[in-house]
């Protein structure tokens, strides 16, 4: 890989910077979400097993309830290309 000056970066440069999206793109989510509540916007989110939209004035609302359809752990990766879950979508 290869940046605008034309350097290279080692294997172990790039690995460092993967490292770090799961952290940068959780801190992203937060801001996104305190910005929106701090603009008086309805936020909608997952709490408990619900869709649930939270309101300016505090309220909540359940849309829908919801059911993972596999189960997730942290750090490992999911191929999207194959699998019983595409006839899912």
């Amino acid at each position: 890989m290869t940046n605008a000056t034309g350097h290279t970066l080692s294997e172990a440069a790039i690995q460092e910077l993967e490292d770090q999206i799961p952290g940068q793109a959780a801190l992203a989510t937060r801001l996104a979400y305190e910005t929106a509540k701090r603009s008086g916007l309805t936020v909608v989110l997952s709490k408990g097993g619900f869709i649930v939209a939270e309101y300016p004035d505090g309220t909540e609302q359940r849309l829908a309830s919801t059911k993972p359809k596999r189960r997730v752990r942290a750090g490992v990766s999911i191929d999207l290309r194959s699998g019983p879950f595409l006839d899912e979508v």
